[in-house]
């Protein structure tokens, strides 16, 4: 009598028991969490719960590991950092486009559009027909437009000390104006600059 007494109680101790295993292991499989960090998405395996309209729901027992709500939509659970999915390839194109452009507008550089040279502004040093009859090396290579002599004597003629008009001639403006030398030594340009700009207020020699 005391050995079968023992033996259901064994038997009973055996049924908890495998009840209790049956109960963790199915636990394991289906509550058993794998949280994984793979180009920028967070994701975690199967876990039981329906999702809401937005495509995501509450897991107030985090047993997705990602806290206590978050996303599906047909995908495996994951979070929407800065309230972007990280599935959504629209967003994705649209991030990589803006960065790319901001990329190429940063490293190319800005490029302004030089000024137009006017006659009126050289009018005093320069007079279209004279320059052009009195330099016959340009006739041939720049031409009687008025606008290509006027580039010609700003871009080198002044260097040059070459005579844009009979009004002006830098070698006597330069001969008589010793106090330009200190600041202007040779620079032939400068002295034309100066009297365009104050020489021909101050009434110097200038021919």
């Amino acid at each position: 009598m005391k050995v079968r007494g023992i033996c259901r109680k064994l038997g009973f101790v055996a049924k908890k028991m495998g009840r209790v295993v049956l109960v963790l292991a199915t636990v394991l499989t289906i509550g058993s969490v794998e949280t994984n960090y793979s180009g920028g998405i967070i994701t975690a395996q199967a876990h039981s719960g329906r999702t809401d309209s937005q495509g995501g729901h509450r897991d107030n027992k985090n047993a997705s590991g990602l806290g206590s709500y978050h996303y599906h939509h047909g995908y495996s659970a994951h979070l929407h950092p800065n309230g972007v999915c990280p599935y959504d390839n629209s967003n994705v194109t649209s991030s990589t486009k803006t960065s790319t452009q901001t990329s190429n507008s940063s490293s190319t550089p800005e490029t302004k559009a030089e000024s137009t040279l006017k006659l009126d502004d050289y009018s005093l040093v320069f007079e279209v027909t004279y320059y052009y009859n009195n330099n016959s090396d340009l006739q041939s290579t720049v031409g009687n437009g008025g606008q290509k002599l006027l580039e010609h004597f700003v871009n080198n003629g002044m260097a040059e000390g070459r005579k844009g008009s009979d009004n002006f001639d830098v070698k006597i403006y330069k001969e008589n104006n010793k106090d330009l030398e200190t600041a202007y030594g040779d620079s032939l340009k400068k002295y034309y600059e100066h009297f365009l700009e104050t020489g021909h207020k101050e009434n110097r020699i200038h021919n």
